[in-house]
């Protein structure tokens, strides 16, 4: 018969052990003991007050003090417990940091919004930045007057450091649970970081200084500015290398999560112990950078990404405030040993308490003024909210607890020194987040500023009617029910809308119209825009628009609702991300290569083609929820037209694409249809593997077959064919009817280059040394042989070629030419073109008639402007002849047409004055519209019928009759 020992139960967690003040009888296992509990306690919290407006770090603060007093203060020992409690109080103080800081601060740069951010930067660093100095000097000096401890302006300034700047840990936590406004909480958290990292470079120095190393001024500033600006490029260089990783992992969150999770710790290492640096403002600024690139996320990863950050940061939070309860007792208890009067240790615990208020107090107030300036401003409520949010925290104890463990050497720091820091540190953060982090939300509930707006209660009457509207079409499908309930009993728990609801009894019946009524503009263009950005998000998910653009739209509506007062200007945001930037002119230069020059220019106009097509997506069916919610009404239809105005601006630009690199277009709605097609490939797969008529390694197999492609259309989507200049060549009217050798030795002296809007093909005046095509985009003519005031600004479009009239005649180039669009320009060396001449067989003729359009468009702009390329190109072919002239021969010149001289030199008859080429004769069709240099056509001369010249030099006119054009 089996029998069984009767002994103590294994895990009694309050059993105490045979010596438990010996630090060697304890477990090491009993910490994971500790942490389980605190976990458990952070839990029951949470749950408790869940509906209350008590923050749960400032409970978890007071219960990790209760359970640190039961076990160092008392005679009642926590066992095995206890034994988890001194091993977790005993914890390094760098490791402290380096445990949970990666975590909280990564985690709150991370869910900040970057728009609010650039608003909020100039705020928040000259709190961070000159706030911690004045700060610092401050506290070191009230500790050093109204304290008796006898320490140097070393050692004071040293605590001051500690206690100079807020916790980013205990602030971030607060204002979470507040809910405070987001242009509020931005400020108060981005300032919490970047200065309690700031503090840390400003510790570091004391610290070393009260140690005995010896700074100048000089050393002083240099050993800041490395500290604060090596952190911030540490963390750059670590963002930019781990979103570059990011960029080869397609559908894996849980990779994209523990890359973030595994970069957050290796670069706090990384600036904290191997460069000396402010662990804390690298993770900022690492935080900073991934949140530049959550827009990328698709909704589901997004969603999942903000609620894994959130569950670790929630963990760390609670382990460390229970923590930080605990050694807030610890140095409350070990302080008897160095002082016999603790009543008046308190007193000065006290002391330093208000003396925490006031010098932050100045601090704000003295740059007040600037704050109201900066950014989005400040009111003095904001300002009170900012100075009542000066919690200290986990990072200030940890420092002390450092402070602490280098003390013992009475010539730089005693043991007394050290326990008084943490003391001292530590009743400031009880003292902190007791009275300041408990109190928070009755002083936003005295300014009014956690009450809602006029237009947020017309919204939620809104809401509630509109409940209830689904509340009575479902009472009326159950009214046909058969089984019997009580409709009493049902309404009884509908409480959300029972101050909206009409009747007395159920079931509920409603006139209402369901509409939306909204009297602020304001808010009317804000809920646009809140439409708009959820419009993208589904553009996004549904592969229209791709990564590098979802953050330029998504910008572009916080930009907007800043600017909401004024009205809808997101376009105006978008269209200065649309133009090119000033450097894009460097790849177009032969110096840059030419496939690195399409990569670039083409990726830009790729980027901002997919935003114009999201952004006349988006509205529209912002538009038509705008119309759906709040009727035709006066306001609705302000703002819907001017959407309208800002769509037309968005297609002006696809339309201006289209014309000039037509390529892109093609590519756009090519990769849109790919993924069209593929997505519904897999939707197709997935309702065949709910019929159950496949097996699942069958649906896995061909799901991932799916699920590459898809990756493969992301990393390489369909490439923009950019024409080769042999296929420009041959398809161009003139060249392309050349012989195979003409065309042959073209190819071979022809190149091409993509050139950015707003770059110069060639000057005015300077000498020929190409002929350039036009394959895609247009040119237009900057400055012309004429007199300034004519109007010869002309524009040429594709199939146009430049400086063949200036190759033939021998002259330098006429006038600029400067891009204005994207284009692709063939560049023939002037070798090629003299080749063509020298050989003759009747390809001059042909060139000069491709001489003939170019001449007349820089010469007679306002004639031909209405004409496109082809129907000019028609014109010369159909309605022009050319001739030839030898020295001394009289010439009349009809009325009827238009005369362009060529080449050579006449002289005018009747006013003597010489005409050298390129000219317009004049005649009558074209006095009122074009200003002449050969002649003034008003008076006499303007109504005759012919006019005469001679020929100084062998000349070459064309005449083209317009009459019938």
């Amino acid at each position: 018969m089996w029998t069984v020992e009767e002994g103590p139960f294994p895990y009694n967690l309050w059993q105490q052990g045979e010596n438990n003040n010996n630090s060697s009888s304890s477990n090491p296992t009993d910490a994971v003991l500790f942490g389980g509990i605190s976990l458990l306690i952070g839990v029951l919290c949470r749950t408790l007050l869940r509906r209350t407006t008590i923050p749960y770090t400032v409970v978890l603060l007071i219960v990790g003090t209760a359970l640190g007093s039961l076990e160092f203060g008392s005679n009642c020992r926590l066992g095995k417990l206890g034994n988890g409690i001194r091993i977790w109080a005993d914890i390094d103080a760098d490791l402290l940091l380096a445990v949970f800081l990666p975590i909280l601060i990564f985690e709150g740069a991370f869910s900040m919004e970057v728009h609010q951010i650039k608003k909020c930067m100039p705020q928040m660093l000259l709190l961070a930045g000159p706030g911690v100095l004045i700060s610092t000097v401050l506290i070191g000096a009230a500790v050093k007057l109204a304290f008796p401890y006898d320490w140097n302006w070393t050692t004071s300034l040293l605590l001051g450091a500690i206690l100079s700047a807020t916790d980013p840990v205990a602030v971030v936590a607060l204002l979470k649970d507040l809910g405070a406004s987001k242009k509020l909480s931005t400020i108060v958290e981005g300032e919490s970081m970047m200065n309690d990292g700031a503090a840390i470079v400003v510790y570091q120095l004391f610290y070393r200084m009260v140690l005995g190393k010896s700074f100048g001024w000089v050393s002083v500033l240099e050993y800041l500015a490395e500290g604060s600006l090596g952190s911030v490029i540490i963390g750059l260089v670590f963002g930019m290398a781990s979103l570059f990783w990011l960029r080869f992992i397609y559908n894996d969150t849980l990779t994209d999560f523990s890359l973030a999770l595994t970069v957050s710790y290796i670069a706090y290492y990384t600036a904290q112990e191997e460069a000396e640096a402010s662990g804390i403002l690298t993770l900022v600024a690492l935080g900073m950078v991934f949140a530049m690139s959550k827009d990328t996320h698709r909704a589901g990863g997004k969603q999942s990404l903000h609620e894994f950050w959130g569950m670790i940061a929630y963990i760390a939070n609670t382990l460390i405030f229970i923590l930080s309860g605990v050694i807030i007792a610890q140095s409350i208890f070990s302080i008897r040993n160095f002082d016999d009067n603790t009543g008046r240790s308190w007193g000065y615990v006290f002391l330093l308490y208000i003396i925490l208020q006031v010098a932050r107090t100045i601090v704000v107030f003295a740059f007040y003024p600037a704050l109201c300036y900066l950014g989005y401003g400040l009111d003095w409520k904001e300002a009170i909210i900012i100075i009542w949010s000066g919690l200290r925290g986990a990072v200030g104890l940890a420092l002390s607890l450092s402070v602490k463990g280098a003390s013992g050497d009475p010539k730089y720091l005693s043991s007394e020194t050290g326990a008084m820091f943490v003391f001292l540190t530590g009743g400031s953060v009880l003292l902190t987040l007791i009275i300041n982090g408990s109190t928070a939300q009755l002083l936003l509930s005295l300014f009014g500023m956690d009450a809602l707006s006029k237009s947020e209660e017309t919204m939620v009457n809104y809401a509630k009617h509109q409940l209830l509207r689904k509340a009575e079409e479902f009472s009326r499908i159950c009214s046909g029910s058969n089984n019997p309930f009580d409709w009493m009993t049902v309404g009884g728990y509908a409480s959300c809308i029972k101050d909206v609801c009409e009747d007395t009894v159920w079931p509920p019946c409603t006139t209402n119209n369901g509409f939306l009524e909204i009297d602020d503009m304001k808010t009317m263009r804000v809920c646009f825009l809140k439409a708009t950005r959820e419009a993208y998000w589904s553009t996004f998910n549904e592969g229209r628009i791709i990564e590098s653009t979802i953050s330029v739209l998504m910008e572009s509506v916080d930009e907007a609702i800043d600017l909401a007062t004024q009205g809808l200007h997101d376009w105006n945001y978008i269209s200065t991300r649309l133009k090119f930037p000033g450097y894009y002119k460097l790849f177009s230069t032969s110096v840059c290569p030419p496939r690195l020059t399409r990569w670039f220019v083409l990726k830009k106009l790729q980027d901002s083609c997919h935003i114009c097509s999201a952004f006349i997506h988006a509205h529209r069916i912002a538009r038509q929820l705008l119309l759906d919610y709040t009727g035709d009404n006066g306001n609705a239809a302000i703002v819907v037209a001017e959407s309208e105005v800002e769509e037309l601006e968005a297609r002006k630009f696809l339309e201006n694409v289209k014309n000039s690199m037509p390529e892109i277009i093609h590519q756009t709605e090519s990769r849109q249809v790919t993924f069209s097609i593929l997505k519904s490939l897999d939707e197709c797969l997935s309702d065949m593997e709910k019929d159950g008529i496949l097996t699942e390694k069958v649906v896995l197999h061909v799901h991932d077959l799916l699920q590459n492609d898809l990756e493969k259309l992301l990393r390489s989507p369909p490439s923009v064919r950019i024409p080769k200049p042999g296929d420009v060549l041959s398809i161009h009217p003139l060249l392309g009817n050349l012989s195979p050798d003409f065309q042959s030795d073209l190819k071979r002296f022809a190149s091409s280059i993509l050139k950015t809007p707003g770059c110069t093909l060639y000057t005015k005046g300077s000498k020929l040394t190409s002929v350039w095509l036009i394959g895609n985009g247009s040119v237009t003519s900057k400055r012309s042989p004429f007199p300034i005031h004519c109007p010869v600004d002309s524009t040429y479009p594709r199939g146009s070629i430049l400086g063949l009239y200036e190759a033939i005649v021998g002259k330098p180039y006429l006038c600029d030419m400067v891009t204005d669009s994207v284009a692709l320009c063939i560049e023939i060396k002037l070798e090629s073109i003299m080749s063509l001449l020298a050989r003759r067989n009747g390809v001059e003729e042909l060139l000069w008639k491709e001489c003939t359009i170019a001449v007349s468009k820089l010469l007679a702009p306002d004639m031909f402007k209405k004409f496109s390329m082809q129907e000019v190109r028609d014109i010369v072919d159909e309605r022009s002849v050319m001739n030839t002239f030898s020295s001394q021969e009289v010439i009349e010149i009809s009325h009827h047409s238009i005369n362009f001289l060529l080449s050579g030199c006449l002289r005018d008859q009747s006013t003597e004055q010489l005409i050298e080429c390129p000219a317009i004769l004049p005649c009558s069709i074209l006095s009122e519209s074009v200003h002449y240099t050969s002649v003034d056509v008003t008076g006499e001369n303007s109504g005759s019928y012919s006019y005469k010249y001679k020929v100084v030099e062998p000349a070459r006119i064309v005449r083209i009759d317009i009459s019938a054009a």
